[in-house]
């Protein structure tokens, strides 16, 4: 009987019942509600036995030349599974579980091996794609496990996540649901058969201590595949290294880029060089700001990473001297800075590439579709220019009470802007990455300083002290 046939019967059910609670006594009205009330929630979550029904067919093994483990559909002919799984073998094939029919791994679609996860294309396979749930998972909540553990195909296991884990900014789902060598790649459901998770390993040392990678990282990984398949080959290994003989072997020759781009929704903003130097890959930017109707802005970088267009690998950012939104830089009206971005030296092969913040909409520092074959390179730049500011820090001047009208401050002599509203809670601290007419931020080189501050009703003056890549809040009251 299937959902929309039990649905049915349930309305059948409640006609009836009405008929039954009009003749029966109070208790029996609320023990009758209580049975429907129940087997209405039987039908949303589901049990282990209909979930491996319904999903077990959407996931396969894979075997490759140097291991075995566990995969599912998440489009027309297409696997995710773990990074790991397939980094360094040079063939790959999948299974159906229940089925011991082979087809061939024809390449990847796309790969970020920093969050060990990889879309593979196999052909003549296409079966259904498992759902993704809607939200996110939570501690306490049940899930189910399908996988291939030690090669044992359409294993299914239960249990709960048991924590969410952030190692160093890697974030991991921890689960109770028993896992083993073969089950990485596999998909982790919640009680309605929905995806939450992708198994991906255990602590050795630990009992029980399973961990599964987020559905978000996979989410954004769809979002960027390729539609040709490439060959697994090709992928690109830190076990490969030690095969060159020297690290300037291994990455090429140091070069410099002028790239020179300005990005077309937000003139202000420009990528000037690309250096790959040593064992890093370096971006050098620019941020010019003017707009006479606002005195300074607010600009800092959170989750930049590089995507190669030819592999569809993803590499995050190891490194920049700009702020995140929790202490920003602060640019005023008619003013630059300059900043740089840093990643762990790539590859030469990566060469068409897109930078990417956030989903790149609105105000994120995105530049897309860069093939190096389009620039010079150069010997004429000057590193001074792109020197570390990391020993700025800002201050926030805010004010949480009514009366004060509008408030005029001067840093050293110099006006640096108004206060124009306030906070409604007094007991309110603002973080230096809100906007609001009730604060008014000022970034500056690590020291102490001066300030005057007058509204048509009150003065203030006083000193500050800024602390490098600190902010640190000043309340105007009286």
């Amino acid at each position: 009987m299937d959902f929309l046939t039990y649905n049915c019967y349930i309305c059948l059910l409640s006609g009836y019942a009405n008929m039954i609670i009009k003749k029966r006594s109070a208790m029996k009205k609320t023990l009758l509600l209580i049975i429907l009330s129940g087997f209405f929630w039987t039908l949303k979550a589901q049990d282990a036995t209909i979930i491996y029904k319904n999903t077990v067919n959407s996931t396969v093994t894979i075997e490759t030349d140097i291991g075995l483990g566990s995969g599912f559909f998440v489009g027309e002919n297409i696997i995710a599974t773990n990074y790991h799984v397939i980094e360094g073998a040079t063939t790959a094939y999948c299974y159906l579980n229940n089925s011991t029919e082979k087809y061939k791994i024809e390449g990847y679609l796309a790969a970020d091996e920093s969050v060990d996860l990889i879309l593979l294309k196999v052909t003549g396979l296409n079966k259904p794609t498992i759902k993704f749930s809607s939200t996110t998972a939570t501690p306490g909540q049940k899930v189910y496990v399908i996988g291939s553990p030690k090669g044992l195909p359409a294993t299914i296991s239960d249990g709960i996540v048991s924590g969410l884990r952030d190692f160093e900014g890697y974030q991991l789902i921890q689960i109770t649901a028993p896992i083993s060598p073969g089950s990485s790649g596999g998909p982790v459901l919640n009680s309605n058969g929905e995806l939450i998770g992708i198994s991906v390993g255990q602590l050795a040392d630990g009992q029980n201590l399973n961990f599964a990678i987020p559905k978000s990282n996979l989410e954004l990984l769809i979002s960027v595949k390729k539609t040709y398949a490439m060959s697994i080959s090709s992928l690109y290994s830190t076990k490969n290294k030690s095969s060159y003989s020297t690290e300037a072997n291994y990455y090429g020759k140091d070069k410099i880029f002028d790239i020179g781009i300005v990005k077309r929704d937000k003139p202000g903003l420009s990528l000037d060089y690309f250096a790959n130097i040593k064992e890093h890959s370096i971006f050098f930017f620019t941020y010019e700001y003017e707009n006479d109707n606002q005195g300074y802005t607010s600009i800092w970088l959170q989750d930049y990473r590089l995507v190669d267009l030819e592999t569809g690998e993803i590499y995050y950012a190891t490194t920049t001297d700009m702020p995140d939104k929790d202490n920003p830089r602060i640019v005023y009206n008619g003013t630059k800075t300059r900043f740089l971005v840093g990643f762990d030296r790539l590859p030469p092969s990566v060469k068409n590439f897109s930078l990417m913040e956030g989903d790149c909409s609105g105000n994120y520092f995105c530049f897309l579709n860069i093939d190096l074959s389009d620039y010079y390179e150069t010997t004429d730049f000057d590193f001074d220019l792109y020197a570390d500011n990391s020993d700025e820090g800002t201050m926030i001047f805010y004010v949480n009470q009514n009366n004060l009208g509008i408030i005029s401050i001067y840093v050293e002599g110099y006006y640096v802007g108004q206060l124009t509203k306030y906070f409604t809670d007094t007991d309110y601290i603002p973080s230096c990455g809100i906007e609001s007419d009730a604060s008014l931020k000022i970034r500056l080189p690590a020291g102490t300083y001066n300030f005057t501050a007058k509204s048509s009703v009150y003065d203030w003056k006083g000193t500050f002290k800024i602390t490098k890549n600190f902010c640190k809040p000043v309340r105007l009251y009286k």
